[in-house]
């Protein structure tokens, strides 16, 4: 077992793209025209790639192609032609091409993704929030399989042929233009907003539906120091309504959220208050003391009172990104970013973490773990990682991403990630996504279980974990199962 860093193991990494993918190492974040990714699955064929000029992420593209094999046995399914486009004032349809390259056996998309686990999720990075598709309403006549998704989940796709699946999601503000679109076990990519009457989206039934709960909610993320607080950073804008010190439902359940991954029963709970640098300095300094306020008072109910709690705002004073772009004009991604909630909690007797299982009894066989790329992605760290497995026998990796959302009270199980800084005494953890709770995605990261990789395969992982600082261009990737962290440079990215 090993485990490499993307510096160190580059040749090799070459010919298992060659052998393996025709676009294995390519950054996930591209979009517009040709965005390709691969795969967070088995693969051992090589895999189209889309045509076209990548873009960068958050650039402005045509539409996002998300090109790549799918997980289980058979390998066989591509998601083509993803795109985003707001159908409705305040909904947003996700819609694509699922292709089955099987030229024999017809497969149906709920053989590779079950839409029941809702194993689909669009992340607003910049505003820290995720979405989740719709449930559908009480409407007879736009009855979905499961919830605001096309009928046609369950019907058979013949070899060679495709199908148009549809899922329908609560809209983003009108201010962003790209999200991450994540679908099953391929690797998120980043897809733009097309406008609505854009002729990309196909119709369907599902799209003339109503909701009533938007089903989003904010990122939490845990970035714990040995022998110091955890930090938890709660984007403003899914805690409060414009303008608002008043906590929204959204922001009690991510609450709740935080609590579970608090390591003590005692201690001390720092919250403080950020903004943007829109309205004046006064403005702001008493926005922001109100809402580190009204945190720090709804988690005392939840921690208890062997905590000691203090809240202070700090105003427009402490941004994390620019407010403004180099030529002046409006970064309202950067402003996002700046409106936040800090939460500081230091334990006074935190439980000894749990033991981590032997390496051997995780990872069976000569498998090796590459650490193909950590990019900063507004105001979070997007990893992924290739397990190989050389031998002519297969690997086994005992992979659960079901796990509970403790995640700084115990060890990492196998295949999970978390990501270091070079020091080994701060740990970023998995965030874990706002919505309705489902334990088949407790973290933002690959939401399957692949146990044996074949002979010569590969499985891709992916996971979203709070950003270090900005100063901070290395960190170390630690994978479950696998006994040595990896050093991975961070690439930028806005």
């Amino acid at each position: 077992m090993h485990i490499i860093g993307a510096r160190m193991l580059r040749a090799v990494t070459t010919v298992a793209v060659v052998a393996v993918s025709a676009g294995g190492c390519a950054s996930p974040w591209s979009n517009g025209g040709g965005a390709t990714a691969q795969s967070s699955a088995m693969s051992s064929r090589p895999v189209a790639t889309a045509p076209g000029t990548a873009t960068p992420a958050g650039g402005n593209g045509g539409g996002g192609e998300l090109v790549a094999a799918s997980s289980l046995s058979n390998g066989v399914f591509e998601g083509r032609n993803v795109r985003l486009v707001r159908s409705s004032s305040d909904e947003l349809a996700l819609q694509f091409e699922l292709h089955n390259r099987s030229t024999t056996t017809a497969y149906a998309p709920t053989q590779w993704l079950d839409p029941r686990t809702r194993r689909l999720l669009l992340f607003d990075l910049p505003r820290g929030v995720s979405y989740q598709a719709l449930g559908e309403s009480s409407d007879p006549g736009y009855r979905g399989a499961w919830g605001r998704m096309s009928h046609n989940w369950d019907a058979a796709v013949e070899p060679g042929g495709s199908s148009t699946l549809t899922a329908v999601f609560a809209a983003p503000p009108t201010e962003a233009t790209t999200l991450l679109v994540a679908i099953g076990d391929l690797i998120p990519v980043q897809v733009p907003i097309q406008p609505a009457g854009s002729p990309t989206l196909l119709r369907d039934p599902i799209l003339g539906d109503h909701h009533n709960d938007p089903n989003s909610g904010p990122l939490v993320c845990a970035a714990a120091q040995q022998g110091g607080p955890t930090e938890f950073r709660l984007p403003a804008d899914v805690l409060f309504a414009f303008d608002s010190a008043t906590l929204s439902p959204a922001a009690q359940t991510a609450l709740d959220a935080l609590v579970k991954q608090v390591n003590g029963t005692a201690g001390t709970v720092t919250v403080q208050g950020n903004t943007d640098a829109i309205g004046t300095d006064a403005y702001n300094q008493t926005l922001s003391e109100q809402r580190a306020a009204a945190v720090a008072d709804a988690l005392k109910p939840r921690l208890g009172g062997n905590f000691t709690y203090s809240s202070v705002g700090f105003g427009k004073t402490r941004p994390v990104a620019p407010n403004a772009n180099p030529d002046g004009s409006d970064n309202p991604d950067g402003r996002a970013q700046n409106r936040r909630v800090d939460v500081e909690v230091t334990t006074t007797n935190p439980a000894p973490p749990t033991p981590a299982s032997p390496a051997s009894a995780a990872v069976q066989g000569n498998l090796k773990a590459t650490v193909l790329n950590v990019r900063r992605a507004g105001g979070y760290l997007m990893t992924t990682l290739q397990i190989a497995n050389p031998d002519p026998a297969p690997g086994t990796l005992a992979y659960d991403n079901t796990a509970t959302v403790d995640a700084t009270k115990r060890a990492l199980s196998s295949g999970e990630l978390a990501v270091l800084d070079t020091t080994g005494k701060t740990r970023g953890s998995l965030c874990i996504p706002g919505g309705t709770p489902n334990t088949y995605f407790s973290y933002t990261a690959s939401m399957t279980t692949n146990p044996t990789i074949p002979a010569g395969g590969t499985l891709t992982l992916w996971g979203i974990t709070p950003a270090p600082p900005a100063d901070t261009t290395t960190v170390n990737v630690q994978i479950g199962g696998f006994p040595d962290p990896a050093p991975a440079p961070i690439t930028p990215g806005p």
